[in-house]
């Protein structure tokens, strides 16, 4: 795995550091801008940041899709997974650099604007450390969601996988939502579960508990038996397209 993971930095080098120092520009760009109103730079710097984690999600999709490729073609180990852990932890690896980019300008956002933009700030370190522990959860669930997706799209066909890939999430999304919300009476609405961060007001969560934005013990073995099932379901899709070939 770990030969793998060093290949797919390499390969992808150039794009990754292109990112972040466009990233980096971007975000000193904004804090230079002092003709802008200062909430309006702080939403461009929120929306820099979306634009770089949605290009190193395709990314990490891409290097997903090349590696079962190379399993294929016998060029790595089939029944080890290697081509899954490599590809989470590369994708962990990049979110884990745009988060601390985002940690250093978030702090000095902060020290220009101590508003109720950052009233949550106040919430205690247990919750924090919750929401962390949910985000990460959310991260590698989705990923491994998105990796079923691409080897069931590609044992299905070889032309149009793309549309058939976009159909297969929009039906397991939908089904993933539907079930929880039966089992769970959740009220999320968000097939990939993200963390839902109310407002607090005086460092405290207005009109809720701090539970009710966690997942419960059974949504977390819930997910995690899925997380088994998907794993499975990528081994097995893989499998059967060696031996197609």
């Amino acid at each position: 795995m770990i030969k793998l993971l060093k290949y797919d930095l390499r390969r992808n080098a150039n794009l990754l550091f292109g990112v972040m120092a466009v990233l980096i520009l971007a975000e000193l760009a904004l804090i230079f801008w002092t003709t802008l109103a200062l909430q309006l730079r702080i939403g461009l710097g929120i929306f820099f940041f979306g634009l770089a984690g949605a290009v190193l999600t395709i990314n990490n999709m891409k290097v997903f899709d090349y590696n079962i490729h190379s399993v294929s073609r016998r060029l790595l180990p089939v029944r080890s997974l290697s081509y899954v852990w490599s590809s989470l932890v590369y994708g962990l690896l990049n979110n884990l650099v745009v988060l601390l980019i985002g940690v250093g300008f978030g702090f000095y956002w902060y020290s220009q604007d101590n508003s109720e933009l950052w009233s949550g700030s106040g919430l205690s370190f247990y919750f924090w450390s919750m929401v962390s522990a949910e985000v990460v959860f959310s991260v590698l669930f989705a990923y491994l969601l998105l990796y079923m997706i691409i080897a069931l799209a590609r044992s299905i066909t070889k032309k149009g996988v793309f549309w058939v890939g976009l159909l297969l999430y929009m039906v397991i999304a939908i089904a993933i939502d539907w079930i929880d919300r039966v089992l769970f009476d959740s009220n999320r609405g968000q097939p990939l579960f993200l963390v839902n961060i109310f407002r607090a007001q005086d460092g405290a969560l207005p009109n809720t508990s701090t539970n009710s934005v966690l997942l419960t013990y059974g949504q977390i073995a819930f997910y995690l038996l899925l997380c088994i099932v998907f794993l499975f379901v990528i081994k097995w899709c893989v499998e059967k397209r060696i031996e197609a070939e």
